[in-house]
């Protein structure tokens, strides 16, 4: 619950001191918060400024965030105050243009997250055991390649790049990454032997005739 105090006329209350500064900075927000209501109101504007005070950065929430807001203006049914019910009349109408979507704020564990994540990951990878066994595809592995496993592929790859076998046959996307990574390795060592060639053959030395 926000207790916005009203906008005062210096000329009408008379007052000064101590009591006249808060009232240059109660009247200073209110602008600010009048700013930002046009703002809000204003489908074309991109920008709110919510910074320009600390009444406005607090109220962020209420005015077109995530809330329920209700606004209760108090007017004074007097003629001598008839200027001052018309501004707040008028400032009424503009925050009746401020529409909010609430939605309800969800707390979630990171824990408890993870632990959500690692059961759907585990019930998903039984689902494709399942299904590739119905497939009659009982070979594919989902899990990471241990290091005979890269061996053995990268072997297979090896023969592949020398013409010895014509097909390299990819059953799941791992094996296809696993592959890609022994693609890599085999094309660094090659560069690398490459690189080595000339310098092994200048510190040969010279061959008589």
């Amino acid at each position: 619950l926000v207790d916005l105090a009203g906008s005062e006329r210096v000329k009408k209350t008379g007052t000064d001191g101590v009591t006249l500064k808060e009232a240059s900075y109660i009247n200073k927000s209110l602008s600010f918060l009048e700013q930002v209501v046009v703002a809000l109101g204003d489908k074309h504007r991109d920008h709110v400024p919510y910074r320009q005070s600390k009444l406005t950065h607090m109220l962020k929430d209420s005015l077109g965030g995530n809330c329920k807001t209700t606004m209760v203006a108090n007017i004074w049914p007097e003629a001598k105050m008839l200027e001052e019910t018309t501004s707040t009349l008028r400032f009424a109408t503009r925050m009746m243009r401020v529409s909010n979507e609430a939605t309800v704020n969800v707390h979630l564990d990171p824990q408890l997250l993870v632990r959500k994540y690692e059961r759907q990951i585990k019930e998903l990878k039984q689902e494709l055991a399942m299904h590739n066994t119905l497939a009659n595809r009982s070979q594919i592995q989902y899990e990471e390649y241990t290091p005979d496993e890269s061996r053995e592929l990268e072997s297979k790859v090896q023969r592949y790049l020398e013409g010895e076998i014509q097909e390299l046959e990819v059953v799941s996307v791992r094996m296809a990454l696993e592959a890609f990574s022994c693609f890599r390795k085999l094309h660094n060592d090659l560069r690398t032997e490459l690189a080595q060639r000339p310098s092994a053959a200048a510190g040969g030395g010279a061959v008589a005739p």
